[in-house]
């Protein structure tokens, strides 16, 4: 589906949102490479890009973001909206 050089998912250890994210990336074959949140380098390359967020997951394709608020609804994963980003719509 995707390029793993295209999706970066950005997580935090214990992250049940994440895991959900990833799982659902898997089951698409939407390769990615994962980040930890956590670390300086990764707030950093999110708060240049304007991304201000206080949980994981997010999401990059490229110079486009999908933060988990935009991902999860009422602690579902919103399928579609999750699509619709890595597919460029």
């Amino acid at each position: 589906m995707t390029n793993k050089d295209d999706l970066i998912v950005y997580t935090l250890e214990f992250c049940p949102n994440c895991d959900t994210l990833k799982q659902f990336l898997m089951q698409k074959t939407a390769r990615y490479e994962e980040r930890d949140l956590s670390t300086a380098e990764s707030l950093t390359e999110l708060r240049i890009n304007g991304i201000f967020v206080n949980e994981a997951p997010v999401l990059q394709q490229k110079d486009r973001f999908l933060t988990s608020s935009e991902m999860f609804a009422a602690g579902t994963l919103q399928e579609g909206n999750v699509l619709a980003f890595i597919e460029g719509r």
